[in-house]
């Protein structure tokens, strides 16, 4: 981008429409013929160290064309995972350390990107009527101590559809694009999201779930017992009432600089909320 190269830096990673409205954009993209995906379901939490252990030393060390995520339930752990071009051989085996504990039930899909991601979606219709998400960020390996808290709290979670999943990083993530970007996670493991759900959707507009306040507080009360582990959080899954919320969406080195560029488009403050980037003073 020739003209205004420093609004370009900032709107990717800023998030949240700080500087403006995006009214049209360009993607260059490239083509993707085969995906293999793979899916595997362990009952219960009994072999949840194991699983994310190896998870962990797995997945964001391994080939770029890889992609997962492991989900905690109460009563059940799921991985997912995607291989780009890649078969269902190269993908067992490039998961073999996790696949091999315990008894997974293990699927796999090859095909195009489109029907097979369509086909994993859950329908609106069944979906909770009410989420409650807290992110965070992984820049070193989980302890046990770390995996024991997880257990614990998924284990008393409110709902069943109440989880807490991590999104392996590294790989072409940590290649910074040129020009630069706002966002400042490339450094780490995985993200993590403690993610509670309850609630059908009421055809009575206005009522509240008795299961609110309770999820509310499970999701804070897990959050707070996490934070020894973790560092940063995602602007895109903003944590209300957060404390030094800045730092921990872009650090303090980006804030700053997102602050002036705040300044030079949006000097009246014309776009905020609760946790906008406020201009810098002149």
């Amino acid at each position: 981008m020739k003209d205004h190269s420093d609004l370009l830096w900032a709107l990717r990673g800023a998030g949240n429409g700080n500087f403006g409205i995006v009214t049209q954009l360009t993607y260059k993209v490239h083509p993707l013929k085969r995906i293999a995906y793979l899916q595997a379901t362990w009952d219960g939490l009994t072999d949840l160290h194991g699983i994310f252990d190896a998870w962990q030393r797995t997945v964001p060390f391994a080939d770029n064309r890889l992609g997962s995520e492991v989900e905690i339930h109460k009563s059940q752990i799921l991985l997912f995972a995607w291989l780009a071009e890649g078969t269902a051989a190269e993908a067992k085996k490039m998961l073999a350390p996790i696949l091999s504990i315990g008894a997974p039930d293990v699927t796999v899909q090859v095909g195009n990107w489109g029907p097979i991601f369509a086909g994993a979606q859950v329908p609106r219709s069944q979906e909770p009527a009410n989420v409650k998400f807290f992110s965070q960020f992984a820049k070193k390996l989980f302890s046990k101590k770390a995996i024991d808290v997880i257990g614990y709290y998924m284990r008393n979670a409110p709902t069943e559809d109440s989880n807490y999943f991590v999104d392996a990083f590294r790989g072409a993530i940590k290649k910074e694009p040129r020009g630069g970007t706002a966002f400042v996670h490339r450094d780490a493991i995985f993200y993590g999201e403690i993610g509670a759900a309850w609630g059908t959707p009421s055809t009575t507009p206005g009522v509240c779930d008795p299961l609110t306040s309770t999820c509310q507080a499970w999701t804070a009360e897990f959050s707070q017992a996490m934070r020894g582990f973790v560092d940063g959080a995602y602007v895109n899954v903003p944590n209300v009432g957060m404390q030094e919320w800045e730092t921990a969406y872009w650090g303090r080195r980006h804030f700053e600089r997102l602050r002036e560029i705040k300044a030079k488009y949006d000097p009246y403050n014309v776009f905020q909320y609760e946790q906008s980037i406020p201009p810098a003073s002149r």
